[in-house]
């Protein structure tokens, strides 16, 4: 008797499931000491994959007609050893309850790397702490997945939620300035310089960061800061309201939080804080992104983010975010602020064991674009 066919299956799927996509991401939302947090992607889920890669694919996980999740992987032209590399971005793997058994992770790898390894060798994802079910896909180098890919973190993502709160004393030994367009040439080429030495870092050229500055929504030239020491430039950095491509959304104030969030009101009315959103809200934050700073230095990036939080701070933000890899003494910059660190695992996959041999690929400074993740 021949076997029936699971009742489980996957297809390539576009934007005529944006909506039921948005509506399963609301589904697996986050919890944070008193609030329960979802990580919304109104109005388009395939925005963010679009800004940040050359080319995306989504996989639909069903039941029968039902799409119980979800998947994207992408093409992106990055800096590998130093070199352009054309490499795979495994994200967005979000599933209803009813399809988090059914080993959705594993199917969908092996969906799209059938599809994928004739163009890229080698990707990477994210995977935040404490995500289990995402986390036992993590350093699986047995034989049974060698059909998949192997995979192994290869550092820690830090990502700084500072807090806005009263005003800083800004740095005395840095001018920190809006920048101009005469100034897009010397910006590229200190990006360039800082992204050549990372890995997954985006190629850049004068032409990408203009067509940057025209594609990215609300965000143009006078997005990006200069910080100057004696009149040259010691350090760049954008920093970007993403709100039009994702929202982190309040879902529930927990009886925890409750008494912590009448406490900030108070101080709110006194020292004139940016509110909290209320329950179905977003906080407002701004995202630091495109950093570039002379020999690390963590004062420079200090300098910045001490101009750029009062700005936003004035504007009735609540959170500048601010991340790089654990090892980043550019993350010491963040450490006159009050802030709540999201750690994450930032994973290499490939193909090809060797790959994860010792001096193989340089992973010691990973680049991870939080504003797009």
């Amino acid at each position: 008797m021949s076997k029936q066919p699971s009742s489980f299956y996957l297809k390539e799927i576009g934007r005529e499931y944006n909506d039921k996509m948005l509506a399963i991401l609301k589904e697996s939302p986050v919890e944070s000491e008193g609030l329960t947090i979802c990580f919304d992607r109104e109005p388009d889920i395939f925005l963010i994959p679009e800004l940040k890669s050359d080319y995306t694919q989504c996989v639909g996980f069903f039941k029968e007609s039902e799409l119980l999740g979800f998947a994207m992987i992408s093409y992106q032209n990055v800096y590998v050893n130093k070199k352009p590399r054309t490499v795979m971005y495994f994200c967005n793997v979000y599933l209803k309850k009813m399809g988090r058994h059914h080993r959705f992770i594993l199917r969908a790898l092996k969906y799209f790397l059938k599809r994928t390894y004739q163009h890229a060798n080698i990707g990477y994802a994210i995977v935040m702490k404490g995500n289990k079910p995402a986390e036992s896909y993590i350093n699986r180098n047995e034989s049974q997945f060698s059909s998949v890919a192997f995979s192994k973190s290869i550092s820690l993502l830090d990502v700084k939620n500072i807090i806005l709160t009263r005003r800083k004393k800004e740095s005395s030994r840095y001018k920190v300035r809006h920048a101009r367009n005469e100034d897009i040439d010397v910006i590229v080429t200190f990006l360039d310089e800082e992204y050549s030495r990372r890995l997954f870092a985006p190629v850049i050229s004068r032409e990408k960061f203009i067509r940057n500055l025209r594609r990215r929504p609300g965000f143009g030239i006078s997005n990006y800061y200069i910080a100057e020491e004696n009149g040259e430039i010691a350090g760049v950095c954008a920093a970007w309201d993403t709100s039009a491509l994702r929202q982190n959304r309040v879902l529930f104030y927990r009886k925890s939080f409750k008494l912590k969030k009448m406490l900030f009101s108070f101080l709110e009315f006194i020292f004139k804080f940016p509110p909290l959103p209320r329950e179905g809200e977003a906080f407002r934050d701004v995202t630091i992104t495109d950093y570039a700073i002379k020999e690390r230095n963590p004062e420079v990036m200090e300098a910045l983010l001490l101009k750029i939080s009062n700005e936003y701070r004035e504007k009735k933000y609540n959170i500048l975010i601010f991340g790089s890899y654990y090892e980043d003494p550019l993350l010491k910059a963040s450490k006159k602020f009050f802030s709540k660190s999201v750690i994450s695992n930032i994973v290499l996959f490939s193909k090809n064991k060797i790959d994860f041999e010792d001096g193989k690929i340089d992973t010691s400074k990973p680049y991870i674009d939080i504003a797009l993740l």
